[in-house]
């Protein structure tokens, strides 16, 4: 894997992996070293404002292994819990949430994703708390009909411009190609004049490969505004300059 020709970074897959079971080993340390006087500070704290807001979350780096859940406090961002899991079930989500049991402080709020093993836990330990759906994870649910529709539209504009432009590109390439051995001035006007198109026609099919995320990203309507740029373009090299001598 190449972090690109800039930086010239290369990393293997192992490699991502070694980093991230480092960064997890130092988020649990960090987590459970309660003896730092600052963590002291903070829990006198959080008790005086009535108890701990708390909010979890999952990261997978690489699907069907394991899978780090992270445990913060809302109201300061402290971490208070990390840990490595290989199944996300219920039970196991209970034994993640354990060490915030354990400081036998209050839970007043819980946020998270709409994952039914953390409903499950949440509801098993803290019954009568509030638990909300984290509002990312929400718009991304909320968002996602409008981002389906979207897609096929995207869908739909790379066929018919594929089919379209296609084509053109072998018929543009020979004359480039072959006006590259002629060295007259004109010759080399008209191959300068075939590239632009050819770079037009290249845009034009890249801006229906463009990708997208939920909630806000879309990958059609991000397709539209390039190939409408493109369009713009073309309107803007079609006029003709105005004579200087007649404004």
């Amino acid at each position: 894997m190449n972090g690109g020709s800039a930086s010239q970074i290369s990393l293997s897959r192992r490699n991502v992996m070694d980093l991230f079971e480092a960064y997890g080993a130092l988020l649990k340390a960090a987590a459970h070293n309660t003896r730092d006087p600052t963590f002291q500070d903070w829990l006198g704290q959080v008790r005086l404002d009535g108890g701990l807001i708390i909010s979890i979350d999952g990261i997978q780096p690489d699907k069907g292994n394991e899978t780090i859940y992270l445990v913060r406090e809302v109201s300061t961002g402290r971490l208070l819990h990390a840990q490595n899991v290989t199944t996300s079930d219920a039970e196991t989500i209970k034994e993640v949430f354990s060490p915030v049991v354990a400081l036998g402080v209050p839970v007043i709020g819980i946020s998270s994703d709409a994952q039914k093993s953390l409903r499950d836990a949440v509801a098993s330990l803290w019954p009568d708390v509030p638990h909300q759906t984290c509002q990312f994870h929400y718009l991304q649910e909320a968002a996602r009909p409008i981002f389906e529709v979207d897609r096929g539209m995207r869908a739909k504009m790379r066929k018919t411009l594929t089919e379209k432009l296609r084509p053109l590109r072998p018929q543009i390439a020979r004359p480039i190609q072959s006006l590259a051995e002629v060295q007259t001035e004109e010759a080399q006007n008209e191959r300068q004049q075939l590239q632009i198109i050819s770079d037009y026609v290249v845009a034009a099919q890249a801006s229906c490969h463009v990708d997208g995320k939920l909630p806000f990203d879309y990958p059609g309507l991000k397709g539209y505004q390039s190939l409408d740029a493109l369009d713009q373009s073309l309107e803007h090299g079609k006029k003709e300059p105005k004579d200087k001598r007649n404004p």
